[in-house]
């Protein structure tokens, strides 16, 4: 790393824990588990999006899911990652394996309610973080976008009617 570079903090993320043991996700998944996969899908797009981060989805995988081992998620989001375990491959042996191999195991921040999986990532150097804590982070950092983001058009309404001739 050169002097003054800021490392970014790289999420990996076990999308179904995650799923069935937050209190927001959870409701859906039991009726619709697609649905709930959607939600968390966009809700870790947005936070992606306001923050400089990597972010690494890791699903349990599927047969028919495997032809797509890695990919950025929509084809084009920087930053973010969509990943099936192989098949007879936990997303649990995943994201251990991708936390091993990084450098910078300090800036890994492994979210799950596994606490096998959370105590092997710590025991490597990685951070880690509960479903709900990681979900309420998320929507935190998404309203101050969205506070932002209207505070700025409020000004530039109001700039933009200064401007504006009486006439």
């Amino acid at each position: 790393m050169r002097k003054g570079q800021v490392m970014t903090t790289h999420y990996l993320i076990d999308a179904y824990n995650v799923i069935h043991k937050s209190s927001l996700l959870r409701p859906v998944a039991k009726y619709d588990l697609e649905r709930a996969r959607d939600m968390l899908l966009d809700l870790v797009q947005c936070f992606c999006l306001t923050g400089d981060y990597e972010i690494t989805v890791v699903f349990d995988g599927r047969e028919e899911e495997q032809t797509r081992q890695t990919a950025p998620l929509n084809g084009n989001e920087r930053g973010m990652h969509l990943i099936y375990s192989p098949h007879h491959t936990s997303a649990d042996t995943v994201i251990e394996r991708l936390v091993y191999q990084r450098r910078d195991r300090m800036n890994c921040v492994v979210v799950s309610n596994d606490q096998s999986l959370r105590s092997q990532c710590r025991g490597m150097g990685s951070l880690t973080m509960e479903a709900d804590s990681f979900l309420h982070s998320v929507q935190q950092v998404e309203k101050s976008a969205r506070d932002l983001l209207q505070k700025r058009q409020h000004t530039q309404a109001m700039l933009l009617e200064d401007q504006l001739s009486p006439g």
